[in-house]
């Protein structure tokens, strides 16, 4: 039985788990290049969950809404399969003048991760999205930073619940949603709702989308 509910820090190196087997064969492999796993203290996987368990815990302590999706075994235990963050207005600095902190550099990032393509990757969307957003960029919308899926638990409609729930809090808020797709979930968000702005982005030769929810609006309300 598949549930929904909000992800306790303890939930991390399960969701660290679920985010490298989630993008191995897409933005993993730019990130975590096999011409640097031998740089690796343990090894290249093990660091790319351990970095990214780190990178949500920090994340969750900066007001980043963070959901996950277990599966209710039958000894009464779960088992996570699927997780989502979302950045939300309230979880950003609370004047205009203080920026988000570059995450390249208050993580500790491992010897195996390419920092010069992960630095590039973050330049990339953040131009992408101010040249669709305009200069407030997604800071008045909730923006799905990360889903990510167990790839032994797809087509149960997990990442379909997780998206979801989120789309319906923004909604209740009065707020759109935004999100740069991998090939893998452009379908579902289309499917969603969402609708992609401008071309195809390349992320270290991968192909990215910046897409767009407007939420429903109420009559006699002017869709921007």
């Amino acid at each position: 039985m598949l549930t929904l509910r909000e992800a306790t820090i303890a939930d991390s190196p399960r969701i660290g788990v679920i985010g490298r087997d989630s993008f191995g064969p897409t933005l993993s492999r730019v990130l975590f290049p096999a011409h640097l796993h031998h740089r690796a203290l343990t090894d290249s996987a093990t660091e790319e969950v351990e970095w990214r368990a780190a990178r949500n815990i920090r994340r969750m302590k900066d007001g980043k809404k963070t959901f996950v999706v277990v599966d209710r075994l039958e000894d009464g235990s779960e088992h996570i399969v699927g997780y989502a963050q979302w950045e939300t207005p309230d979880s950003l600095p609370a004047t205009t003048d203080r920026k988000t902190p570059d995450e390249t550099e208050v993580d500790v990032l491992p010897p195996s991760l390419d920092q010069d393509a992960l630095k590039e990757a973050f330049k990339l969307m953040e131009e992408v999205t101010e040249r669709i957003l305009g200069k407030e960029g997604h800071s008045q919308m909730w923006y799905l930073m990360i889903l990510g899926v167990d790839p032994g638990q797809k087509r149960r409609g997990i990442g379909k619940m997780l998206v979801k729930h989120g789309l319906e809090q923004a909604a209740r808020e009065k707020r759109d949603a935004f999100l740069i797709a991998t090939p893998e979930g452009k379908y579902l968000y289309s499917l969603l709702g969402f609708e992609q702005m401008g071309e195809e982005i390349l992320l270290g030769h991968v192909p990215h989308y910046a897409m767009l929810w407007k939420r429903p609006r109420e009559e006699g309300e002017v869709l921007n």
